[in-house]
């Protein structure tokens, strides 16, 4: 029996980490930031208002600063966007795209258009107090959920803008190597006949790099010669697509997946 794991490659040798991971990351990675004052969260970028608007004016307020009136889709959202509020103000309170103006009771929140809107509201509310509360605002009063109030009241108001997002170079950093059920590195079993190319490489890394770069290659063998060189083979196939053609070989050959991130 083997199995494949990730490790990080140090030098361009066989200096090797284990990272305790079988699984490769399969998409590259991706680097976001915000501008000043804006808080990253996954894609999204965060930040209140600094002055108190009427609701509509807040909408207005958002889109000042480059973003628009933000209201949260999921917990976790929730969850980071109340954090970031405590922290600018303990006792906050603040406006998020959410209203019931068109029809009392119907909630509908900007950028939730198609679905059911998420509402997370705190005990005993929504109520319409005065018959005249139709926006939604989460407050550190009402222990991070919702609750309705009028719209001409003045609060702050959570704001949200597309973070700037690059991907990195998908360059491997990781690879998955065979190893025995001892987590030992097998140094004689390779994926034979699917070969696409061949040329000597200095290791692991170099050989890694000119399989990411070629379009048909899955998986590398690293072979050693009797002088010493090592030749890297570009599979177009991996050990799990064949396993049959995954066996071991009477001389040096090391066999590997690409990883990246």
């Amino acid at each position: 029996m083997y199995s494949l794991k990730c490790f990080a490659v140090l030098a361009i040798t066989y200096a090797i980490t284990v990272l305790g991971s079988h699984i490769c990351p399969s998409e590259p990675a991706v680097k976001c930031s915000c501008p000043p004052q804006w808080q990253l969260w996954q894609n999204g970028c965060y930040r209140l208002t600094p002055s108190e608007h009427n609701w509509e004016g807040a909408k207005t307020a958002c889109q000042d600063m480059g973003g628009k009136m933000a209201a949260p889709r999921s917990f976790e959202e929730m969850n980071f966007m109340t954090k970031m509020a405590r922290k600018a103000d303990s006792s906050y309170y603040a406006w998020i795209s959410c209203k019931d103006r068109e029809v009392e009771g119907t909630w509908e929140c900007d950028g939730q258009e198609g679905g059911e809107p998420f509402l997370v509201w705190d005990d005993g509310q929504p109520d319409n107090w005065g018959d005249n509360q139709d926006c939604v605002l989460i407050s550190a009063h009402h222990n991070d959920r919702m609750d309705d109030d009028g719209c001409w009241v003045r609060r702050r108001a959570f704001c949200v803008r597309k973070a700037h997002c690059t991907h990195l170079p998908t360059q491997p950093s990781q690879y998955c190597l065979s190893t025995d059920t001892h987590g030992r590195i097998l140094n004689s079993t390779c994926l034979l006949d699917h070969s696409i190319r061949q040329f000597i490489t200095q290791g692991v890394a170099a050989c890694g790099s000119a399989c990411a770069k070629e379009s048909e290659c899955r998986s590398f063998n690293i072979k050693k010669t009797e002088d010493g060189k090592k030749i890297c083979q570009l599979n177009n196939s991996t050990s799990s697509e064949d396993k049959d053609k995954f066996q071991k070989t009477d001389y040096f050959c090391l066999y590997s997946e690409v990883c990246f991130g």
